[in-house]
């Protein structure tokens, strides 16, 4: 799927998002769909009637899908040189399914409606960030400027999305997640490009050798380990907070403050991140996750709930955004977006699958606690194994950590 005669370079016309602005416009709205979607989506299910198993499947068909379908998107993309459109149309049909599922109320149907959504929806983050690192022209740490859009949608959205909740009902807020969606496919459209561009071939082999890359294979193996401590958090977080008494407005302000810790550290980012290398900051946000679920074990109080959410910022911001970087920074430029995929799959599809879905089953015969304990556990193995296995390269030919191009 990815050879092409050597030595030439591919001549295509571009139809993505070449303008930072526009990508910026684009990770606000989908990432407002995603602050409607995660925070609300079980509670919605939970409403419909699903037992606690039957929410932690659900939970685990979207990370489920994105095993496979980042890569296999990304994978197509940079093989035809159509990623951009691939981007475009995904982002459509992911606004109509996402309209389709707030109006279901069956198992069997709803199960259906979010696979679909997930195999059109989970490839869209990878192809946009291969498109915001391909616009920023070897300005690596300039991709958080273009991320945090997405946050402050994530943060602006999960608080008024609460507030909406309490007042009008999940079901019709659920609504929500198509409305920002539909918005996001507009931007893309008026924001696309036609001017031609080329790269160089994108081979088969290349892309093996960079799955023989130790620093790769670690990278995916360590933020897995920790992706998946996040499980019941993910899945369990605003029912938990509904059973200690608190209520939607209260479960949607503690996701959007976690938001808005990542966002603090996505606004830093060009600044602090030349003080210290990759392998510093991944370890970093790699240990924050046990310290944080140690932290949640026997959190219950309102206030100390909201000041663990503030590990988010490590737990995500600079896991994410260390990550990111470390994963276009090792290989080559025709094969960024399908890195970006393979990353997508392992890291946010396999991992989270296996997490959401142990959580459901585990939720009710452990409790929150353990599941907490166990996710410190899990997370403290994946820190070690970046931390220990993880050396600079001395390899020839292989970029220097830190480095950028």
């Amino acid at each position: 799927m990815f050879r092409e005669p050597p030595n030439h370079r591919t001549l295509f016309r571009e139809h993505g998002l070449t303008s930072t602005r526009v990508l910026a416009a684009y990770y606000f709205w989908y990432f407002a769909a995603i602050g409607v979607y995660e925070p609300y989506i079980t509670p919605f299910w939970q409403h419909l009637g699903f037992s606690p198993v039957q929410l932690g499947l659900l939970n685990a068909i979207s990370p489920g899908i994105a095993v496979f379908a980042p890569f296999l998107w990304t994978a197509f993309g940079d093989a035809t040189r159509r990623g951009e459109e691939i981007s475009l149309v995904n982002t459509w049909v992911s606004a109509l399914v996402a309209l389709w599922i707030a109006n279901l109320s069956g198992l069997a149907p709803m199960a259906l409606a979010v696979l679909i959504f997930a195999v059109f929806r989970t490839p869209l983050i990878p192809l946009a960030n291969s498109m915001a690192f391909h616009a920023l022209a070897g300005r690596p740490q300039g991709f958080a400027g273009i991320r945090l859009w997405g946050t402050i949608g994530y943060i602006l959205t999960a608080v008024v999305a609460g507030a909406v909740v309490d007042r009008i009902g999940l079901r019709a807020g659920m609504h929500g997640i198509a409305l920002a969606m539909l918005a996001c496919g507009a931007i893309a459209w008026m924001g696309r490009s036609r001017r031609r561009a080329s790269l160089p071939p994108a081979r088969l082999g290349a892309f093996l050798e960079t799955l023989r890359d130790r620093r790769f294979v670690l990278l995916l193996a360590a933020a897995s380990l920790a992706r998946m401590s996040f499980g019941p958090y993910t899945t369990f977080f605003t029912i938990h907070l509904k059973r200690l008494g608190l209520s939607s407005a209260f479960a949607g302000t503690a996701w959007a403050l976690a938001a808005m810790s990542e966002l603090v550290v996505m606004i830093c980012w060009s600044r602090i991140s030349p003080l210290a290398s990759l392998r510093v900051w991944m370890t970093l946000g790699l240990g924050a996750h046990p310290l944080r679920w140690l932290l949640s074990i026997a959190a219950g109080d309102p206030v100390a709930l909201l000041l663990i959410q503030l590990t988010h910022a490590f737990t995500f911001g600079v896991f994410y955004l260390a990550a990111v970087q470390s994963v276009d920074m090792l290989v080559p430029e025709g094969l960024r977006a399908t890195a970006q995929g393979v990353f997508a799959s392992v890291v946010f599809g396999l991992s989270t699958l296996l997490g959401n879905a142990v959580s459901g089953f585990l939720y009710e015969p452990l409790g929150m606690a353990w599941l907490y304990a166990a996710a410190a556990a899990l997370a403290s193995a994946g820190t070690i194994l970046y931390w220990a296995g993880m050396r600079p390269p001395v390899a020839a030919g292989h970029i220097p950590e830190g480095s950028s191009r």
